[in-house]
């Protein structure tokens, strides 16, 4: 019999190992469902915050549970839910580390995790848990980029249909990214001439995903590519998603006729490669690079009249449109076909025990592909014992 106590993958402290342990077992609250895992997505930010939290999250309270993509099944749902019922697969956008709400039962990296009804979605048959996990922080952040007023403010995709081309272009650099995969097709999806970036070997990948025009980022003179590429077209706007690759995005918008707006979800200098201990030389070597950089940027984009934005991907959820996005666009997209659940899944190992290793080849870099980590064959609602209903127990308390 399984036990009644799911498992949760700790962060007791910054620049701490992950430790797997007991979770309290939580029931939802208003507007909240209760998912057991099957499957988990790995993103850099989630080693970033593990060994640089004070630097990116210091309002994150300890212990915490990292992770914000997941796929499963809905085990039960709180008051006011009436998108889903147990039993329904899902895949889902998980809140832990974001400051709204910084509490553990909401972390990805466990068994069962307290997902808001609005950051999830319904999974069509025959997809994948794997596939489905490697969606959501990267759909949030590219609806979040191309679509919010704050950002590019382009047009918005239709639920139900492609809109008709509007004739202008929308540059995402890094489009074999898991953001850039999303990108094109939502920028696709609404209407614009997609042109991406990535090595060459993608570029049968980025076109299958609604790019129009491809250019390899390896080639020194890939800005003036791009620019060639665009053409006679008003560019919307760029999305920059390739670490480093600002200055060239800056570039591309100064250049180009329309608007001389770009979203960054990237920044100068990796900070994958953060070590857990002994951090002083690689701080010494590495933060100095990064401020330079973005005063770079900031500097380099004044000068070329274009205005940047850093891009803080569950930032969508907060808007009216954005809150909605989930049910009103993700779902059906997904059910019928119009949007794909790309890139493909890299299975990194199974079970909770898999996920720092998993954080360690995602380090390494992949190339179209996205980090996943299977989880085991999950309790049904059937599994917890009679008159031992889970009542809501703050996490911090482990």
């Amino acid at each position: 019999m399984p036990s009644t106590n799911p498992r949760a993958a700790w962060l007791h402290a910054a620049r701490q190992p992950l430790r797997v342990d007991q979770a309290p077992r939580t029931a939802p609250g208003r507007g909240e469902i209760l998912v057991r895992n099957r499957a988990v997505a790995i993103n850099p930010f989630d080693g970033i915050v593990q060994s640089l939290g004070s630097l990116v999250t210091p309002w994150l309270r300890y212990p915490a549970v990292l992770g914000s993509d997941l796929a499963g099944e809905v085990l039960a749902v709180g008051p006011g839910v009436s998108r889903f019922a147990p039993g329904d697969r899902v895949l889902g956008l998980a809140l832990g580390v974001e400051k709204a709400a910084n509490r553990p039962v909401e972390g990805a990296f466990q068994e069962c995790v307290i997902l808001r009804e609005a950051c999830a979605a319904r999974m069509p048959p025959g997809l994948a848990f794997e596939q489905a996990a490697v969606l959501p922080l990267a759909f949030a952040t590219a609806a979040c980029g191309l679509f919010l007023s704050g950002h590019l403010g382009l047009r918005r995709p239709s639920p139900d249909r492609v809109s008709p081309a509007c004739g202008d272009s929308v540059l995402v650099w890094g489009a074999a990214t898991s953001v850039g995969s999303c990108a094109v097709q939502l920028a696709a999806a609404a209407g614009y001439r997609v042109i991406a970036t990535c090595s060459a070997h993608n570029f049968e990948y980025a076109r299958s995903l609604g790019a129009t025009a491809c250019v390899d980022y390896h080639d020194p003179a890939a800005a003036a590519r791009v620019v060639e590429a665009i053409g006679g077209s008003p560019l919307a706007g760029v999305l920059c998603v390739a670490v480093g690759a600002g200055g060239a995005c800056i570039d591309v918008a100064g250049r180009c006729a329309g608007a001389r707006r770009v979203a960054m979800a990237s920044v100068p200098v990796s900070l994958v490669d953060a070590p857990l201990e002994a951090q002083f030389r690689w701080n010494l070597g590495r933060l100095p690079r990064l401020a330079l950089g973005f005063a770079g940027l900031a500097l380099r984009a004044r000068l070329r009249a274009v205005r940047t934005s850093s891009i803080w991907g569950t930032a969508v959820i907060h808007d009216p449109w954005g809150a909605r996005l989930f049910e009103d666009f993700l779902e059906p997209a997904l059910a019928s076909g119009r949007f794909q659940a790309a890139p493909r899944p890299l299975v990194a190992g199974t079970g909770l025990e898999a996920i720092p290793a998993a954080m360690q080849r995602l380090a390494q870099g992949v190339s179209a592909r996205k980090v996943v980590v299977s989880l085991p064959v999950p309790m049904t609602a059937s599994d917890w014992p009679a008159g031992t209903a889970p009542e809501y127990t703050s996490a911090s308390a482990h």
